[in-house]
């Protein structure tokens, strides 16, 4: 997070600290290595199935009772009781599994719903923090499969604090989220945007060289610099750039770098892009 902005929310450094490469990078090499595991039974499931169990045999015991308690008010034809109460204990049956088949399919939407609030940024509509250490973690892997660069772009508003001193909180939020559609507007569908921070943002470039992701970076800096929002501040973003496997060969060393690069630009004026290179210093 820059020094513009409030210690409540967690820094690119310290993601990097608490979400290690090496605990995301083994749990993920063990899900890929042991295929078998997705198929074994768990918790969740044992729980749903007595679930299914208990509602079919509620259903099957009200088609077995109800036959008693309408009997006296109905008149059955010789033969027919028989057949009545299969048919009870059918329709019970049925009642059964289709009251599991609601509760399961509310349970799904819920999850969905939390699953949805969970991975992305409420405000802004991208992925959030704890999604983009998901989606880095899952690239870099991919990229070390397949022997492939992955570049990462980091941004951070200029002067945010001044916006929402001089604006108020409400017009901070909305220039975010003005903001977030510029960063889209500028990249590919299966590039990844994420908001990181208070007025941090992260892009996750897959099969990107250095010098396209800087071409990336440019372009984002420049669509923001030029926008101009109905009843907005202008506003300007820094941007640091840096590239898997060429400037680092982890999650931790990628996101120090880019977050080092983007103070880097941050150093030389702001409203800037920069790349990380070795022996430089941020103030450099």
């Amino acid at each position: 997070m820059s020094q513009a902005s409030g210690g409540s929310v967690m820094s690119v450094r310290e993601l990097a600290a608490t979400r290690s490469d090496h605990r995301l990078f083994a749990r993920d090499a063990e899900r890929r290595t042991d295929p078998l595991r997705s198929a074994h039974l768990s918790g969740h499931d044992v729980a749903m199935g007595w679930i299914l169990a208990a509602m079919i045999a509620f259903g099957v015991g009200v088609g077995i009772a109800f036959p008693f308690l309408v009997t006296t008010l109905i008149t059955l034809k010789p033969g027919e009781e028989s057949a009545f109460r299969i048919a009870c204990m059918a329709a019970g049956f049925c009642v059964g599994g289709f009251s599991y088949g609601v509760a399961r399919f509310t349970l799904y939407r819920a999850n969905r719903r939390l699953a949805h609030l969970a991975a992305y940024d409420g405000l802004t509509a991208l992925f959030n923090q704890r999604q983009f250490a998901r989606a880095l973690s899952a690239e870099l892997l991919r990229a070390q499969r397949n022997d492939e660069p992955v570049s990462l772009i980091i941004t951070d508003l200029d002067h945010f604090k001044s916006i929402n001193d001089a604006h108020g909180h409400t017009a901070g939020d909305d220039v975010l989220a003005a903001v977030a559609g510029d960063v889209i507007a500028s990249v590919r569908p299966f590039d990844v945007a994420c908001r990181i921070g208070g007025e941090e943002f992260a892009v996750i470039l897959p099969q990107t060289t250095k010098q396209d992701a800087l071409g990336v970076a440019e372009r984002i800096r420049t669509r923001v610099a030029l926008s101009e929002h109905e009843g907005l501040p202008c506003v300007t973003i820094s941007c640091g750039v840096a590239t898997y496997p060429e400037d680092a060969a982890s999650i931790r060393d990628l996101t120090t770098r880019a977050d080092d690069a983007m103070y880097k630009a941050k150093a030389a004026g702001r409203n800037a892009v920069r790349p990380w290179r070795a022996g430089e210093s941020v103030q450099s």
